[in-house]
């Protein structure tokens, strides 16, 4: 049944928060009871049914979820895996799409250039679902930055070769200037709108001084980066990942900054409704699109969808075979350990291939019409596909983790990585109060010698046992704030790990995290404190 739109999205949105706040109590990951709970509910005679406007609905919900996701991701971790992620994101969505096209062409009665529209949808990996489950699996942390900067990267270029496609499907033919217009135009656009956005961001953020207001101007960003890169036909998932990443590395960047934590809190919260609707309108999209099929495009779309995921797998199984054996020639790997490991992890790459919510919004987003007003030809034919795809791929995706442990391979203990990074901050922390305690007898003002001993005796105490530190509140208004600077040496020599030593985001981020929620304690001790003050 069709309900008002505020009607079905409020329905909706609370049937998948409430199924996936059930599912997370479990532990489990909740993109597959969301998609069966989605067809269950879309199939239903009562309740919502699939959105009324399903490209609207999924292009104001896949802009904040991917910009969320490139909030959490890491601009130096893609960096330092650069070459992969780009081999992936570029050669195995050109590839993927070329070999989808050439058997649905040859195998179906689908038009040769809906058939590569169709391999177009299907080439991008999807960020959401990547990312959930190779967290989930505790993969090695280099193979999950390498997983979630391709899914992060690679639906600029699907979209864009789908618009190329789909020029060529609607107009009938598409000359070679025409096909590097649109690739020019989608990927320039999305950059240039996007290392806008991004750079303005990161000014705004660092320039204001309300906490509050700067993150209700971050969480409304990505909807005006996908709109204004849409107008001016570049790529609008390329210009809000631009903008995310450029984001994030700027807040991370700035040991002053003071919303951080609030902003982390409020994106998590923000990220996991958007996550739970998104699946959830996906399985309410896959009934939608069925009911509109008669018998033979119903069973032609059930021979298509296996087809489609076969040719997807054997394609990114040669073709990361193929990209880790030149990485090995170019790094010249001859130790036989090195060799084994480096094949499993190209096992681990190659199966591991989610499809998700950008490909269901690909999909919707095909025309209705060609240019002479005809109805397009299979279109829907080419959504139930898609969306079949993405069910399967999904369920396909949960296998990675006993895939892991059956080739051993899993991310190691950081127990003690994470030991000798608090060591290092301790040793900062010491430092500095060195410096501060010498600077304040010079100045005639020493420190009480309680204070500088009860703050040495924490940091010593965390440099033996590498524990988190004291609990010990502070007694004084100057404690107070030499332990705030304290921690801001920590901050610093943090980041200079981070930038200098390579320390992996995984690790980073969690401590920073920490470091934020320190400050930010002793920050609101020492404001109760003035006011207390103040109020004497």
């Amino acid at each position: 049944m069709q309900t008002f739109p505020l009607g079905w999205f409020a329905a909706s949105l609370l049937i998948a928060v409430v199924v996936a706040f059930l599912v997370r109590q479990r532990g489990w990951s909740m993109a597959l009871p969301l998609l069966g709970v989605g067809a269950v509910v879309g199939y239903l005679p009562i309740g919502p049914s699939a959105p009324p406007e399903p490209e609207l609905v999924m292009a104001l919900i896949l802009a904040p979820l991917v910009f969320g996701e490139g909030l959490g991701s890491s601009y130096l971790d893609l960096r330092r895996v650069q070459r992969p992620v780009l081999w992936l994101a570029i050669g195995l969505v050109i590839a993927t799409t070329a070999v989808v096209g050439l058997v649905i062409g040859f195998t179906s009665p689908v038009p040769w250039a809906l058939a590569f529209a169709l391999g177009a949808i299907l080439a991008p990996t999807d960020a959401v679902a990547v990312g959930a489950v190779a967290r989930k699996s505790n993969l090695p942390h280099r193979l999950v930055s390498i997983l979630e900067g391709e899914s992060l990267v690679n639906d600029g270029t699907g979209l864009t070769v789908l618009k190329v496609a789909t020029a060529a499907a609607v107009m009938g033919s598409l000359t070679l200037l025409g096909v590097t217009e649109v690739l020019a135009t989608s990927v320039l656009g999305g950059l240039a709108v996007g290392l806008a956005g991004g750079w303005l961001l990161s000014r705004i953020i660092r320039w204001s001084r309300d906490t509050v207001a700067a993150n209700a101007l971050v969480l409304i960003a990505p909807f005006g980066l996908y709109a204004l890169a849409e107008q001016v036909h570049g790529s609008g998932i390329l210009a809000v990942v631009v903008a995310a990443l450029l984001t994030a590395h700027s807040s991370a960047s700035d040991v002053r900054l003071t919303g951080r934590v609030q902003t982390a809190s409020v994106w998590r919260q923000v990220t996991f409704i958007l996550q739970a609707l998104a699946f959830f309108l996906v399985g309410m999209e896959i009934v939608g699109t069925a009911r509109d099929l008669d018998w033979p495009e119903f069973w032609l779309a059930c021979a298509l969808v296996p087809i489609c995921v076969i040719a997807m797998i054997v394609t990114r199984m040669i073709f990361v075979s193929i990209m880790v054996w030149v990485g090995r020639r170019r790094s010249n790997i001859k130790d036989v350990e090195d060799s084994a490991q480096s094949g499993r992890l190209a096992i681990l790459l190659g199966w591991s291939g989610a499809r998700g919510p950008v490909s269901g919004l690909a999909a919707v987003s095909l025309p209705l019409v060609v240019d002479g007003g005809a109805p397009l030809p299979y279109r829907e034919v080419i959504i139930a596909t898609a969306f079949g795809v993405i069910a399967v791929t999904m369920l396909l995706a949960q296998t990675m983790g006993p895939l892991a442990r059956l080739l051993r391979v899993t991310d190691r203990n950081q127990a003690e990585l994470i030991g000798s990074v608090d060591t290092s901050l301790a040793y900062a922390a010491l430092q500095r109060l060195s410096q501060a305690e010498e600077q304040a007898g010079d100045e005639g003002a020493p420190i009480p010698r309680s204070v500088v001993s009860t703050l040495r005796q924490q940091y010593e105490d965390r440099i033996e046992s590498q524990g988190r530190g004291s609990n010990a509140q502070p007694t004084a208004q100057a404690q107070l704030e030499l332990q705030r600077s304290l921690v801001r040496a920590e901050q610093e020599e943090l980041l200079r790990l981070r930038d200098a030593e390579g320390l992996p985001d995984a690790v980073f981020r969690p401590i920073q995290h920490a470091l934020d929620l320190r400050l930010q304690s002793l920050r609101e001790v020492s404001q109760m404190r003035n006011q207390g003050t103040e109020g004497g």
